[in-house]
């Protein structure tokens, strides 16, 4: 049988204007590629590497710094009252010493463990070992304090210092003629260190030159 006109099944209404596409609307959305609101790369970690090792590199620096320039620990005595009575007032060897100190030598733990009376002017120093033996250095001082004094400040504090008194007499010394007072101590480097300080007699003008001499002992000692 041959379908009329009126038959024929009427096409569903389509309301898009003419030549427009049909869009899927399951299809993703110009939206849906919206790009993400931008979020800077945070700093806080590499900042806080960084300055650890700022930190790290100045401390060692420090620490460096000290150890090559003979830095010694604070002087644990301060005063000493010597016999008769007199209160005499000790200020930390290292910087009357400075002179003599040389790639780390004397050691902190003996160049921290001498002091001279406060006052005291340096005059001078002797480089005994040259750079080519073990070392011996001497510093020249100068006190207002008398011969007698000068002698009982080190033959007092040197003990309580850590030091053992070995000796106290006179004509000890390669450099003046006086009254020497001779201690040892053993040190962190493993060797021995000697000190020998050696006062001379006091001028017309009132004054007491003296000597501390610092030698490191050979293995045997």
């Amino acid at each position: 049988m041959v379908s009329t006109s009126s038959e024929r099944a009427t096409p569903p209404h389509d309301d898009r204007p003419p030549n427009s596409e049909q869009v899927d609307p399951d299809a993703p959305t110009a939206a849906d590629h919206t790009a993400p609101p931008f979020q800077p790369v945070s700093v806080r970690g590499p900042a806080l590497v960084v300055l650890g090792i700022a930190g790290f590199i100045v401390v060692a620096g420090v620490v460096g710094s000290a150890l090559a320039s003979g830095g010694a620990p604070s002087l644990s005595v301060h005063r000493v009252t010597i016999p008769g009575g007199t209160v005499v007032q000790l200020t930390p060897a290292a910087q009357a010493m400075r002179s003599i100190v040389s790639a780390g030598e004397p050691p902190a733990d003996i160049i921290g463990s001498l002091a001279v009376p406060t006052g005291s002017a340096v005059t001078g120093h002797v480089n005994s070992d040259q750079s080519v033996s073990q070392f011996d250095r001497t510093v020249k001082l100068r006190t207002g304090l008398s011969s007698d004094q000068v002698a009982d400040v080190y033959r007092t504090v040197l003990p309580k210092l850590g030091w053992k008194v070995i000796y106290v007499g006179s004509g000890a010394s390669r450099l003046a003629q006086g009254t020497e007072v001779l201690a040892k101590k053993g040190s962190g480097d493993s060797f021995y260190w000697e000190v020998g300080v050696v006062v001379s007699p006091t001028t017309s003008a009132g004054s007491t030159p003296f000597s501390v001499e610092v030698f490191e002992l050979p293995d045997d000692n």
